[in-house]
């Protein structure tokens, strides 16, 4: 503790130790919606270095490298036994990484004296609570969402075979969670797992929101991605899996288009379902008139959604995740599945508009009334954008609320200002 008071006085800049699963910047792995840009821990990255800390990263070995942070690494035992039957590595994954990371990162913090160690994932929570017990230094955990936990309907039995790892990686305490609200009801899941109130940190996604005055040309954008001029045009953005259910949008727009020859469907993004997907569209006939865009890079995003109609969402868990978020700040009205908070900000009949979840009859009843009604789709789209510059927030905001949440906890163990920031 002394020596961090010492290093700090001395003029040196203070040290935020991350402990990360991951090989670079968090990343969805093979296949996404967006092409990775600007993620969210390279605007971790940016707004902490510019507040005057030096990051270490601890990350799994690779040919990767960040000249903004110093990295550490340990085995990559990910890469080593990704060839394994899913159970196997869920039960051998966390047991690998508290074996060599815990006693990695303890070494670290001694070495360097960071003022916080925070853990990425819940694979983190054992090595941060470990280090905070035997050094005092504060330990945060940062969750960039809850996955299956959210799943509270399930019998106990496949709730606790599906999420065991991440059950049993709440058992260690930490200082504070970090939760990133994306519509799962992160903060709600972990109170109810017996996590302290006062410790969970519930944060909004940030937005680019200079999109909402952003202007893009609707006819270059529509020849920029082979749409024609005419179409009524149905945007699907998302990583293809199965949780985002590309397949429950391909059918719905299927059936809806039965009565609308100008009617296209646009699927940006990749992933594993990429194949069935384009199978499903050739066998309802309709493989000519779904675009299958790929991986779409983030500044082309405004381009996209300037090109499309209505934007469609199908996911399990939540559709108020940042492509929704972003399609009512680009002013494109929203047809969605009711789950998770998504009511929170399409608003039915309002801001957007809302099907009972898994009800692709109903999604295709909408599509087709969207398609139908100019009037309606204009109405809507000026509601989403004045719900996206009254709620959503930016990136610097929602940056400077987790250095916030970091400044505290430095300030409460050590008494004394981080850096001379007031």
């Amino acid at each position: 503790m002394h020596d961090r008071l010492n290093a700090r006085r001395a003029g040196a800049p203070p040290r935020i130790l991350i402990i990360s699963p991951w090989e670079t910047v968090w990343s969805l792995g093979t296949g996404s919606g967006v092409k990775a840009g600007v993620s969210d821990d390279d605007r971790f990255i940016d707004g902490s270095i510019r507040a005057g800390y030096e990051l270490h990263f601890l990350r799994p070995e690779s040919l990767h490298t960040d000249p903004r942070v110093t990295t550490h690494t340990y085995p990559n035992f990910f890469h080593a036994t990704r060839s394994l039957p899913t159970a196997a590595k869920r039960a051998l994954w966390p047991a690998l990484f508290n074996l060599n990371v815990a006693p990695r990162t303890m070494s670290l913090a001694r070495s360097l004296s960071p003022v916080i160690v925070m853990g990425h994932s819940h694979y983190a929570t054992f090595a941060t609570w470990r280090c905070r017990r035997r050094t005092g230094i504060p330990a945060v955990t940062k969750l960039f969402g809850v996955m299956d936990l959210v799943h509270t309907e399930w019998s106990a039995t496949r709730y606790y075979a599906k999420n065991f790892e991440q059950l049993a990686a709440l058992k260690y305490p930490q200082d504070a969670w970090i939760v990133l609200d994306d519509g799962t009801r992160g903060g709600d899941i972990l109170r109810a797992r017996g996590i302290p109130a006062d410790r969970i940190h519930f944060l909004p996604n940030g937005l680019d929101l200079e999109w909402i005055d952003r202007h893009e040309d609707r006819a270059t954008a529509r020849s920029r991605f082979s749409i024609p001029a005419d179409a009524n045009a149905v945007l699907f953005l998302a990583r293809l899996v199965e949780s985002k259910r590309p397949l429950d949008a391909i059918a719905a727009f299927a059936l809806s288009a039965r009565a609308d020859a100008r009617a296209c469907l646009v699927v940006a993004g990749d992933g594993p379902l990429r194949g069935v997907c384009e199978r499903a569209a050739r066998d309802a006939g309709i493989a000519e008139r779904v675009r299958f865009a790929g991986v779409v890079a983030h500044d082309d995003v405004p381009a996209l959604m300037a090109a499309c109609d209505v934007f469609i969402s199908t996911s399990t868990l939540t559709n108020r995740a940042l492509p929704t978020c972003e399609a009512m700040t680009c002013g494109v009205p929203v047809l969605a599945y009711d789950t998770g908070d998504t009511a929170t900000v399409v608003r039915d009949g309002a801001s957007g508009v809302l099907v009972r979840d898994g009800d692709t009859g109903a999604l295709a009843l909408a599509l087709a009334r969207l398609a139908g009604d100019d009037a309606l789709r204009v109405r809507l789209a000026e509601a989403a954008r004045r719900v996206a510059r009254e709620q959503f927030t930016s990136w610097e905001t929602r940056i400077a609320m987790e250095l916030a949440i970091i400044e505290k906890l430095a300030r409460k163990k050590t008494g004394d200002r981080i850096s001379g920031r007031p």
